[in-house]
């Protein structure tokens, strides 16, 4: 997601420098480039005061690391506006930095979809009712555990243990970094009444290795004592 809002910034970045051309044909290029500075040193105070509060600490990151783009766009040109050759190739290098990230990120993206408990046989024979009982059971449970529902897609169960009973989940992006498979989620307080929290992810396809991070900075691992 950060990286996805640094690209956003230097897409910001390269727009409003382009504006200036439109409201104000006739001033120098130095002038131009403190325009697209000042937006951006503003947008990055504003960040950090909305960054302060707890409740919009992720929004307040994610506008800060945009802001930076902002202000990588008003170096570069600081650095190459003064030659219209340079300030091109400028251009050149962002515009295609951000469409091969772009492209990068797109192939690395997984299919996902969240499997609702209305749809899981909790209590039954089955493979995933019984272990989902297994966590209501044994609370104490934390981590993650992946299971093959059918030809060429899998699920995979994260628990969140005992000590945040009462905390919902919820999925935001599911990704490949080489051989690992990687799950963002966010965890919120929702009162939800079960002992041991979980979600069930199901991906068409998955990496030897998983590793499922949430927003605070928890990483969840396999869940330990279950094969």
């Amino acid at each position: 997601m950060f990286f996805i809002m640094f690209l956003f910034g230097l897409v910001v970045g390269l727009a409003l420098y382009l504006l200036t051309y439109v409201f104000a044909k006739e001033i120098e290029n130095r002038r131009r480039v403190l325009t697209v500075a000042i937006i951006g040193g503003l947008s990055l105070l504003g960040s950090i005061a909305v960054a302060y509060q707890v409740e919009t600490l992720g929004y307040g990151i994610a506008f800060l690391i945009s802001s930076l783009g902002i202000l990588v766009i008003s170096f570069l040109l600081t650095l190459f506006g003064k030659s219209i050759v340079w300030k091109k190739s400028v251009f050149t290098f962002v515009i295609l930095f951000v469409i091969v990230s772009s492209f990068r990120m797109y192939m690395n993206q997984v299919d996902y979809w969240v499997i609702k408990e209305t749809r899981l046989s909790i209590g039954t024979a089955d493979e995933i009712g019984s272990y989902l009982s297994l966590l209501q059971q044994n609370p104490t449970i934390q981590g993650h555990k992946t299971f093959t529902i059918s030809e060429g897609a899998n699920a995979v169960v994260l628990s969140l243990g005992q000590e945040m009973a009462g905390d919902n989940i919820e999925v935001l992006e599911v990704k490949e970094d080489e051989n690992t498979t990687v799950i963002k989620v966010r965890t919120f307080y929702n009162r939800s009444d079960e002992k041991n929290p979980f979600i069930v992810v199901g991906l068409d396809r998955i990496q030897s290795d998983v590793v499922i991070e949430d927003t605070n900075g928890t990483v969840f691992k396999e869940a330990p004592g279950v094969q």
